[in-house]
């Protein structure tokens, strides 16, 4: 692994909620932040 290759990386964040409306809101937000985004509901 080279030093290009590590800062393209994107932390990854799974989004639970049992209201896919709050998910899809923390996600979209999330996403723009530029992380990778799992929803589940």
């Amino acid at each position: 692994m080279n030093q290009e290759s590590v800062g393209e990386h994107k932390s990854q964040i799974l989004v639970v909620d049992d209201d896919a409306r709050n998910v899809k809101l923390l996600g979209d937000l999330l996403s723009a932040m530029g992380y990778e985004v799992a929803k589940a509901f």
